[in-house]
């Protein structure tokens, strides 16, 4: 085990004090001096195929403008006049075809005019000349791995490079956003992503994901040396196929960051992750070594990502209350994707529901006078060192 995760990883030997999920003054300071700085996922950048799209991402009362201007360049302004603060844009349905060709912002209160810039080019009143000079306020906007993120920081974050060796491959600026969902949890955020980054809860839970993923049920049976086996025949077969997965990272802490990838097999002949577990489009990046495995990873804390042959999976964790989260799930296929999106979301859709009923258990568990911080265990290591993370970020900003 890597020394810095051991050392993450024996910090904290039990879960967190139940006020770390419901105190509003803890997600306060969260949200002043934790999310602002962390680099947050807009949107693929396929969806940004033609100038002028833009998306609407909602965190923690913030509300942020992700577009390109004209010159076909990446702006993030916050979505708040800078004449009486009103919210600009609505968030639009990205499910829908339209692409709005979007040539400038205008308030709808009292239509202040910026391009997309974020320069104001029109403002009405006595002294508008003398105003011209605000602008919406910016953030930095970078694209890593085929996707668009933004953050609060005014130099570039350079641990998002991981994502360009990991994803890099799948060409995902190339795909198509087939699919989008946003699911509501009426829980903590940090909840959410302790859920996400174990799976000892997967084989209790997840009938439909054990029977997709093999690996699950093997380990659970102790038969890890069936899970060896196929490992090593999927990279074998990989490797035939002219693609080598990347070299595995596990839960590495720098920066005020952590990420981690790990790729595996899916046993039991299984394609992809599917019903029938046949692949149900082309391969993204021309990567057909994948057929079989799939690659698994985070960059934390708002990001998790599972790729497969054909198709990729984004879970963004965007915090709203203190007890309150929204799960953005994006899925992005080859642009020549054949299949239905019923076949393409089935499996995380169904996953997920799963999730949420788990998780929002247990916001009302750490709710309870009854709740003590429980023991970790060894299959939640990855959560364990999460919790190490969280508790020496908060250490270091909550006077």
């Amino acid at each position: 085990m890597d020394t810095q995760l051991d050392t993450l990883v024996h910090t904290p030997t039990k879960s967190l004090p139940g006020n770390s999920y419901t105190d509003p003054n803890i997600f306060n300071i969260e949200r002043r001096f934790l999310f602002r700085s962390l680099p947050v996922l807009a949107i693929p950048a396929c969806y940004f195929d033609k100038k002028r799209n833009y998306t609407v991402v909602d965190i923690a009362h913030e509300s942020v403008i992700v577009a390109k201007n004209k010159e076909d360049e990446y702006q993030a302004m916050a979505n708040t006049c800078r004449h009486r603060g009103k919210r600009l844009l609505d968030k639009k349905n990205i499910n829908s075809n339209e692409r709005i060709n979007l040539k400038s912002i205008v308030c709808p209160y009292h239509a202040w005019k910026y391009n997309l810039n974020g320069e104001l080019v029109i403002a009405r009143g006595d002294e508008s000349s003398l105003l011209k000079g605000l602008c919406l306020k910016k953030l930095t906007v970078e694209e890593a791995g085929g996707l668009t993120f933004y953050h609060g920081k005014s130099r570039q974050i350079p641990q998002l490079k991981e994502l360009n060796r990991v994803l890099g491959n799948f060409q995902l600026q190339n795909g198509k956003l087939n699919a989008t969902k946003t699911y509501t949890v009426n829980a903590n955020w940090k909840l959410w992503t302790e859920n996400f980054l174990e799976c000892w809860h997967c084989a209790p839970n997840h009938p439909e994901l054990c029977e997709v993923k093999g690996f699950i049920n093997q380990f659970e049976e102790g038969r890890e040396d069936l899970y060896i086996h196929d490992d090593l025949n999927w990279r074998k077969q990989s490797e035939l196929q002219g693609w080598t997965p990347p070299e595995e990272v596990d839960f590495l802490s720098e920066g005020g960051l952590f990420y981690f990838n790990v790729a595996m097999p899916l046993g039991k002949d299984k394609e992809t992750a599917t019903q029938s577990g046949k692949q149900i489009g082309p391969s993204l990046g021309n990567l057909n070594g994948m057929k079989g495995g799939a690659i698994f990873g985070c960059f934390g804390p708002f990001l998790f990502y599972v790729a497969y042959v054909d198709y990729i999976v984004l879970f963004t964790i965007r915090p709203k209350t203190v007890d309150e989260t929204e799960v953005e799930v994006f899925w992005v296929t080859h642009k020549d994707y054949n299949g239905t999106k019923d076949e393409l979301t089935w499996l995380w859709d169904t996953t997920l529901q799963q999730d949420i009923v788990l998780v929002e258990e247990t916001q009302k568990g750490v709710q309870s006078l009854y709740y003590t911080p429980g023991p970790f265990q060894a299959d939640e290591y990855r959560t364990q060192a999460f919790t190490g993370w969280w508790k020496q970020w908060y250490q270091q900003n909550k006077s």
